[in-house]
């Protein structure tokens, strides 16, 4: 008798535990209205070093009853006479609750080095790992992965590549800078400066249509957008 009413209030309890956890972390969001209406489910670049194709780079989104889930994956390869000297690869796996990160996985593979970076919500603040050192980030923050143009609004963001978080100031670029080829027609140029160093546009959507930074060994890479002249249906 007794079990069968504990049985009855713990079921009771779970039960409102998991409806309210639906109700923090759910579709029903002002980022996953955003991110239906604006990606639908991927976005999919070219990546160029110095004007030749060199990879590429695909985020997919999951909207649902459980949050956001985006999943950022980019493969770059560099051959030299067609002998394979340079490899990169970067795979980036977050899930959103509203408005905010939930946590976070990322994997870098630079040449065969690897290098892992984990985040997750730790009360009221976010817990980052990596390589064994643990630090704290503000429960706002966001990551470079740039599909998200509130991060134009942050002076941090967490590096997903270095796993580091990185103080920056986000201003639009100067004249000339509006437009990058192939990227859609209106696209806003946004530099950032400080720890980070890179150029980001969006549409007037908000819709993330290009990036470009400089590597280690001073080439240009660029993000071209597959197919961001036209609103996605």
């Amino acid at each position: 008798m007794h079990l069968a009413r504990l049985g009855f209030l713990v079921a009771l309890f779970l039960g409102v535990s998991v409806s309210s956890f639906a109700k923090t972390c759910s579709s029903a969001s002002d980022l996953g209205d955003f991110v239906i209406a604006t990606y639908g489910d991927r976005i999919e670049f070219d990546v160029l070093r110095n004007g030749k194709t060199i990879g590429e780079h695909i985020t997919t989104f999951d909207v649902g009853t459980d949050g956001i889930r985006v999943l950022s994956r980019m493969q770059l390869g560099i051959t030299v006479f067609y002998i394979p000297v340079y490899r990169f690869a970067y795979e980036s796996r977050s899930h959103w609750c509203g408005e905010r990160l939930r946590e976070l996985d990322a994997e870098v593979s630079d040449n065969g080095e690897i290098s892992k970076t984990a985040v997750a919500m730790a009360g009221d603040a976010l817990k980052i790992e990596r390589n064994g050192i643990v630090v704290e980030g503000p429960a706002d923050l966001i990551p470079t992965d740039h599909w998200n143009p509130r991060v134009l609004a942050r002076s941090a963001v967490l590096n997903t590549i270095t796993g580091r978080l990185n103080a920056v100031t986000i201003e639009r670029c100067g004249a000339g800078s509006e437009l990058i080829e192939s990227a859609a027609p209106r696209g806003q140029c946004y530099e950032y400066a400080g720890d980070l160093q890179t150029r980001v546009w969006y549409d007037p959507a908000g819709r993330w249509v290009g990036l470009e930074f400089k590597a280690t060994d001073g080439s240009a890479i660029s993000y071209v957008c597959r197919a961001c002249r036209a609103n996605p249906t």
